[in-house]
């Protein structure tokens, strides 16, 4: 049970926005206008993730760039030498790639850009490596030119799973070389006012097979090029043991150390703690469990953690979408959306907290109004006890916005189309420590915002 009592007056960091990393998606995409509902919701991000996927912007059979595609219309279906990847999920857009590239870019202050497929085809023989760098410097080019806020671009997507080509290690580190070489290139040609970072693998899942990441890190250590790139390094993880962050942390940091190679930013890029489904259930799931490791990943310096995903497709991946399209073209989040609107809602300092909270619980204030955000990743009740002390008023207003089976939840509960309050009550504080005491019980899944500020100042 987290038991905490929570300093209103004390400040121990600035919070860090864990909120500001997101995901988009291709294979389901959003119409142009979502990122900047996105935005509207939860402010603008500090990185948004997008994708160029190669072989809809380049044939290789005709050597033909198509810089403008209506994403997700596979041209290959007839053709034996092209590897399947994972269109069998995608879904068709009405949404042009400009459109989706600009419109993220627009509402977002950088973009990182992941760039995939054709990694079997150049694993393969079908597309030499050399044609390989030639398109991929040429697609970052054309692409930073129309949004000069990208910034990172990120080599391949789970390359090492059969539905993103299925190569191994050390043919990933061929198409990685020869990406660095080519931002080296643009660099160095347009001495960008922003310039392109570069690094990987985006691999899922490292520490079920650490020794595919550790040949990553091996094969970047023995790179003799003097002016090889590694600006930051990427992973995915979704499973419910949040503690593999801080043991993915420990290793990695361990092993660059050995290999002698540099400390720069971890991305996990994406991260659920449930799997890939079209259940209805599993939204509110994933969402107690993501909170609760992005929780603990604040604490863990130079790793952000980007939750998967903005919006996909809610048959296949209800699970992890934050927002879903309504009939009318309006847009309404899921237990995921309300779960990143909540961490919006925190005030910017991160307030001490005394007491057994286990990654559930964070509060964060201003000096006159405090933020309490709780969750419960498991599948039990949990009793919650939480003073706050060093009130400044001797009366305040506690707001609650509560997320569970039948609050904020138009899955399982009542419609609803935003993050609403779900109670609200003003009470006087103690007399001595200017203190009071929030006590409740979470359901399964549950996680609940508490906004206390003084009540002569808060609206009716």
């Amino acid at each position: 049970m987290p038991k905490v009592i929570v300093n209103t007056a004390k400040f121990v960091r600035i919070w860090p926005r864990i909120e500001k990393y997101q995901n988009s998606t291709l294979r389901y995409s959003p119409p142009s206008d979502f990122p900047a509902f996105w935005e509207k919701v939860n402010a603008r991000p500090k990185i948004m993730r997008c994708w160029v996927t190669l072989d809809e912007v380049w044939d290789y059979r005709t050597d033909e760039y198509f810089w403008n595609y209506q994403i997700g219309v596979n041209r290959y279906h007839d053709d034996p030498n092209h590897y399947e990847y994972d269109w069998g999920s995608t879904v068709p857009s009405q949404t042009r790639y400009k459109d989706y590239l600009t419109s993220h870019s627009r509402h977002s202050d950088e973009v990182m850009l992941n760039i995939r497929r054709y990694e079997r085809e150049t694993a393969d023989g079908i597309v030499s490596l050399d044609k390989y760098e030639e398109v991929v410097e040429n697609v970052i080019e054309y692409y930073k030119a129309l949004c000069p806020n990208i910034r990172y671009i990120e080599v391949s997507n789970e390359c090492e799973i059969r539905p993103f080509g299925g190569i191994t290690i050390p043919q990933y580190y061929e198409l990685y070389k020869r990406v660095y070489r080519a931002v080296r290139r643009l660099n160095k040609k347009h001495n960008y006012e922003l310039p392109l970072m570069v690094g990987g693998t985006a691999m899922t899942g490292p520490m079920g097979h650490p020794h595919l990441w550790y040949k990553f890190l091996q094969l970047l250590a023995e790179d003799k090029d003097p002016d090889k790139m590694i600006d930051f390094y990427s992973a995915h993880d979704y499973n419910k043991d949040i503690n593999r962050l801080s043991a993915f942390y420990k290793m990695h940091h361990e092993w660059i150390k050995e290999l002698n190679l540099p400390d720069v930013p971890i991305f996990f890029d994406e991260y659920g703690t449930v799997g890939a489904t079209g259940i209805w259930t599993d939204s509110l799931e994933n969402a107690a469990g993501v909170l609760s490791g992005m929780i603990l990943g604040s604490r863990l310096e130079g790793m952000y953690i980007f939750p998967w995903c903005t919006f996909h497709n809610p048959d296949l991946q209800m699970s992890y979408t934050q927002f879903l399209r309504l009939d009318d073209g309006s847009y309404a989040p899921t237990p995921n959306g309300n779960a990143i609107t909540m961490l919006h809602m925190l005030e910017e300092n991160e307030l001490e907290m005394e007491g057994d909270h286990k990654n559930s619980v964070i509060a964060a204030g201003n000096g006159s109004r405090t933020t309490v955000l709780v969750t419960n990743p498991t599948d039990k009740p949990m009793a919650v006890d939480i003073t706050l002390t060093e009130l400044s008023q001797e009366r305040v207003l506690v707001t609650e916005y509560l997320v569970d089976t039948s609050n904020n939840n138009r899955l399982t509960g009542p419609e609803c189309s935003e993050l609403r309050l779900t109670n609200r009550w003003n009470e006087k504080t103690g007399n001595n420590d200017k203190s009071i005491n929030i006590r409740t019980v979470l359901d399964k899944y549950g996680f609940c915002l508490w906004i206390i500020e003084p009540h002569e100042l808060s609206r009716p």
